[in-house]
This record gives C-alpha cells, sequence and structure tokens, in this order.
C-alpha cells in the first residue's frame, strides 16, 4: 500500500470514529481493551485511544452521581423516619438543594459529548463538582442525620418541682452535662474533617440546633378542657425554661468553640412524646418529659452559604 493510500485510509479511520451519532449516549459496561464509540465496539489503538479514555472517564462520572444520588436518596429515607414533629427543617433544605442538584449534574453529564476536547472540558469541571459536593456535604451530611435520630430526655419530676416551670439546680446539671456532650461532638466533627476535609474546612465555624418540646401526663383539676389548656400551657412554660437555660449557657462557653446557635421550644400538653406507649394511666412519668433534639455539625452543613 502506498504511502498516500495509508494516510487517506487513517484520515478516513479518524472521521468514522470522531463524527457523533443523534442518539444517546448510553453507559458502557468497561474492558479496558474496548472503545464502545459511536460506530459500535472495537479494539482501542493508536487513533481512538484518547477517545475511549474521555468515553470511560464520562461513564465513570456518570456513574459516581447516579451513586450520589441514591446516597442522597437513602438519606432522606432516615430522615424521614424521624418523627416530623422532631425533623431539623436545615438537614431537609439542605437534603432538597443537594438532590436538585446532583440530578441537574447527572443530566448535563448525560448531555455531554466526550469525543470533543470541549465536551471533555466539561465532564471534567461537572466532575470536579460533583466531587466537592460529595466530600464537603453529602457523605458528612449523613452523620448529621444519625445524630437527628438522636433524642434526649430531661425528666420534668427531676428537673422541676410539680406544678412548676422554674427548673431546679438538678435540672442546670443535666444541660450541662448535654452542653458537654456538645463539646465531644465538636471535638468529634474536627477530627473528622482534619480526616477527610482538612483543607475545605480549615477555618469552618460550627453550629448547633436545637428543637427543645415539653410534655405533660393528663393528671389535673377541673373538666377537661380546663385540665388540657392548664397543661399546655405548663409543657409550653417548662419548655421554654429549658430553652432559656441552654441558651444562658451555650453564651457562656469559650470563645474558642467558634459555635453559634440556634434554638427552638414548644409545648405539647398531653400528646404522646416520642416512642412512649399509651398506657392510659393519667399518672405516668413517662410523659412528664422535656425532649432535646439536638444537632451538632459544620456550620456550613446546616445553613446555606453559611447563614
Amino acid at each position: 500500500m502506498t504511502s498516500k493510500k495509508l494516510l487517506y485510509f487513517s484520515l478516513l479511520f479518524f472521521v468514522l470514529f470522531s463524527c457523533k451519532d443523534s442518539g444517546v449516549l448510553v453507559k458502557p459496561k468497561y474492558k479496558t481493551t474496548v472503545f464502545h464509540g459511536q460506530q459500535g465496539e472495537t479494539e482501542v489503538n493508536a487513533f481512538n485511544r484518547k477517545q475511549a479514555e474521555r468515553e470511560k472517564s464520562l461513564a465513570e462520572e456518570i456513574e459516581k452521581s447516579e451513586q450520589a444520588l441514591q446516597m442522597l436518596k437513602e438519606q432522606q429515607k432516615m430522615f424521614y423516619s424521624i418523627d416530623s414533629t422532631e425533623r431539623i427543617k436545615e438537614i431537609d433544605d439542605q437534603l432538597n438543594r443537594l438532590m436538585a442538584r446532583t440530578e441537574e449534574i447527572i443530566k448535563s453529564l448525560n448531555d455531554t459529548d466526550p469525543y470533543t476536547p470541549e465536551g471533555h472540558e466539561k465532564s471534567l469541571r461537572l466532575a470536579k463538582e460533583l466531587n466537592d459536593l460529595l466530600y464537603q456535604y453529602v457523605v458528612p451530611l449523613g452523620e448529621l442525620i444519625s445524630a437527628n435520630k438522636e433524642i434526649k430526655n430531661i425528666s420534668a419530676d427531676i428537673s422541676f418541682d410539680t406544678g412548676s416551670s422554674l427548673i431546679s439546680a438538678e435540672g442546670k446539671r443535666l444541660i450541662t452535662t448535654i452542653l458537654d456532650s456538645i463539646k465531644a461532638d465538636i471535638k468529634a466533627w474536627g477530627n473528622y474533617l482534619d480526616h477527610h476535609n482538612e483543607q475545605i474546612f480549615a477555618d469552618e465555624d460550627y453550629s448547633t440546633i436545637l428543637i427543645i418540646s415539653g410534655y405533660s401526663d393528663k393528671q389535673g383539676s377541673g373538666d377537661e378542657k380546663t385540665r388540657t389548656e392548664r397543661n399546655l400551657e405548663l409543657s409550653e412554660a417548662r419548655a421554654k425554661a429549658v430553652a432559656a437555660e441552654f441558651e444562658k449557657q451555650l453564651k457562656a462557653l469559650d470563645v474558642k468553640w467558634k459555635l453559634s446557635f440556634k434554638i427552638s421550644y414548644e409545648g405539647k400538653g398531653e400528646v404522646l412524646p416520642p416512642s412512649i406507649t399509651d398506657d392510659k394511666q393519667k399518672n405516668n412519668p413517662n410523659r412528664r418529659v422535656t425532649t432535646i433534639r439536638m444537632v451538632v455539625g459544620p456550620k456550613i452543613l446546616l445553613y446555606n452559604s453559611g447563614e
């Protein structure tokens, strides 16, 4: 074969494997020596090697983004297993934002042409964003959701006098113990971020969100309407007292913790507390509690743009 004919067939081969058809790119199952391309499978060779690598790289990023979305769906499922009144809204908002952006990345990757330099550059940009999304948000968010599943109870019998919303010395000590667990959580997050995201979270502040709910039993004088109203007021007053004590002690924490906080409280009255079975008894100490739903983590995970 003359050199002119060899050059001709080489150019023809290049053109055949460089023209993208109008079909949809299907994520291939790779073998290291096979190029799937637009014209069907062929061996990887000097002419198609670069395109084969771009094709494989794009398919791997599509796979990674689909795994990220599946991880978020599992996190959402775990999050929604929590009683709706006890969920941390900021986690729900963050989950929805991450899922929406991950779905956009998947669509953009599937619309990307891997056989051109421009398409390859686009896939690299999306791959970097996906990687940042995974390790800055998706993976550590799972840690927050696990923490949100934990409820800490403060017994009203220990923390308050009968019929009173004035928190006792023992109640204050219980809150101090919970604050010690917040400090421990911050240290644990620091170790986690140093190990996984040292550069990303180098100067990260922390935040804690507390949801405080007061509950009562069914004791009380007067008719049922009067009793339930009084118990609702008492449960709210106790929740408010616990919230105030948390705020006081959180403000007193050393500034070295770089900890901001958000506290909300609500009286539930005679509603059954989470995980408590109704034994039909009016005087049930398990119902006279204040529950603490608490989550601690990097501020960036709990607030959009750290706000």
